[in-house]
């Protein structure tokens, strides 16, 4: 498809340029792809702010995304804070521990593509609805566990009840939000992780503490989680508004939302996606970053557990105000992206590889520390490079995706996280760690994950912007093709 050049006039200061009309009809297709470019393509917008972002493209998206990628994250980390005291439950070593956390990664990666291929043929409300409803009944599984198998399918479950995560909210941003200032609704939609990751182990170690049933207290912590997970199953069937698929870039040119009548099948959008080059690199990247997402923070936890004697409530302290400087430099990192993505893509890529180096050689360095304070710092700093890269991935994948493969390709993303790195990488850093030592293990599963996660970025910078420009022409042909047939 022919590619078009990126030659428009760089837009007028806010106080010169005249109101456009809301949503102009284009009628040839020289129109059609102006219109297309001054949606989407750098350098044809001015950033906007997060308030005005938020006022066109409504809040009940983003209010909803938010608290429940918190909660979903909240139990994850749950299982995190608590692995020491789930271990002397069931007698398991440290693999088999790994195995058992990590594998409801491996649940939500299976269900993903099926979940985006849901969310382009039904009413996406109904899926966070039941997907959030399976997420309260599996902790109140995990509540009544009595063998390693029924654990095991509990974590499973809960990974299961949060695939739908980012395929079908993945998509709704992009749908509901305008290019200009989606990338700070992306970040605080990454920001969700780490506010449960700071809500989550001290409300599971506090409830794990209060609880008093001693070797079994873990089991509290999940069913006290099980109430706040079934409050947002209701809200979400009440107060949740799709926005119009393919959102504002179908509006801007046509009047109205783009409406395809022939969904993308699962591996006919596969195909199409690992041809957009910045797509795979940056999916290679993630998944090389897996690794070290997955397996670092269990095995962190078990260092503590082990080495420092930390009991659950002192582990859920110290995972929860580590998310503290996280949250804000995911912060800085969103206001960046979106003004370094209008003047050059490549930038937002040089911004996430920062980050992912900055990550590494600060762990594998730092994690020999012996002080506990020294190791926490160490800590500290790792995790907000990390934030840093996190928090571009949604609206990179946005910018080079067409909107009819979008919810796919968040549930691709999520495949290469999990198969590269999140689960087999985490077993295998878990054997590690059982042979040789846990510093050892984090050593090795950083310093490689971010040596490949940054190369694969560095490609990904050197085609960003021509991919975003192919999916200008794609769009363009789109709806030249549907206006023609009108």
């Amino acid at each position: 498809m022919t590619e078009i050049p990126n030659t428009r006039k760089p837009p007028e200061p806010a106080a010169e340029r005249t109101v456009a009309p809301a949503h102009p009809r284009a009628d040839g297709i020289d129109d059609v792809v102006d219109a297309v470019a001054d949606a989407i393509l750098p350098g044809q917008q001015e950033s906007i702010s997060l308030r005005e972002t938020l006022r066109r493209g409504g809040w009940s998206v983003v209010s909803l995304a938010v608290p429940l990628v918190m909660m979903e994250q909240l139990v994850r980390d749950a299982g995190t804070t608590l692995a020491p005291d789930i271990q002397r439950s069931f007698q398991l070593d440290d693999a088999m521990l790994i195995a058992v956390l990590a594998f409801s990664g491996v649940a939500l990666t299976l269900l993903g593509p099926p979940m985006a291929y849901l969310a382009d043929r039904m009413r996406r409300r109904y899926l966070v609805v039941g997907s959030a409803a399976l997420g309260t009944g599996a902790l109140m599984w995990a509540f009544f566990s009595t063998s390693v198998w029924e654990i095991f399918i509990a974590m499973t479950l809960t990974g299961l009840a949060a695939a739908y995560s980012q395929p079908v909210f993945g998509a709704m941003i992009a749908e509901a939000y305008p290019v200009e200032g989606r990338g700070r609704v992306y970040s605080l939609h990454a920001m969700a992780t780490p506010l449960g990751q700071l809500i989550g182990p001290t409300l599971a170690g506090t409830i794990a503490v209060l609880s008093g049933a001693g070797e079994n207290a873990w089991r509290y912590s999940f069913l006290g989680l099980a109430v706040p997970y079934a409050i947002l199953a209701v809200c979400a069937a009440v107060f949740l508004k799709e926005p119009p698929r393919g959102g504002h870039v179908y509006a801007v040119a046509t009047g109205n939302s783009m409406v395809w009548e022939q969904p993308i099948g699962v591996f006919a959008a596969f195909r199409r996606l690992v041809k957009i080059r910045t797509f795979l690199f940056l999916c290679m990247g993630i998944g090389s970053l897996g690794l070290a997402l997955y397996a670092v923070p269990i095995q962190v936890s078990l260092l503590f557990g082990d080495t420092y004697e930390l009991d659950a409530l002192q582990r859920g302290l110290i995972f929860s105000l580590t998310q503290i400087p996280v949250i804000g430099a995911m912060l800085i990192g969103g206001r960046q992206f979106d003004r370094l993505y209008l003047t050059n893509p490549a930038r937002t890529m040089y911004l996430a590889i920062i980050g992912i180096v900055g990550f590494g050689v600060v762990m594998v360095l730092g994690i020999w520390a012996e002080p506990l304070w020294l190791l926490l710092v160490v800590y500290v700093v790792a995790m907000m490079f990390n934030g840093l890269t996190l928090v571009s991935v949604g609206a990179i994948i946005a910018s080079v995706t067409p909107p009819r493969y979008v919810a796919q390709s968040f549930a691709v993303m999520t495949l290469f996280t999990f198969l590269m790195g999140g689960f087999f990488g985490a077993v295998i850093s878990g054997l590690i760690s059982s042979a040789f030592g846990t510093r050892l293990a984090i050593a090795l599963a950083v310093g490689l994950s971010a040596a490949a996660a940054a190369l694969f970025y560095w490609l990904g910078s050197r085609t960003i912007g021509a991919d975003a420009r192919r999916v200008a022409a794609e769009i363009s042909a789109e709806l030249t093709e549907k206006e023609a047939g009108r």
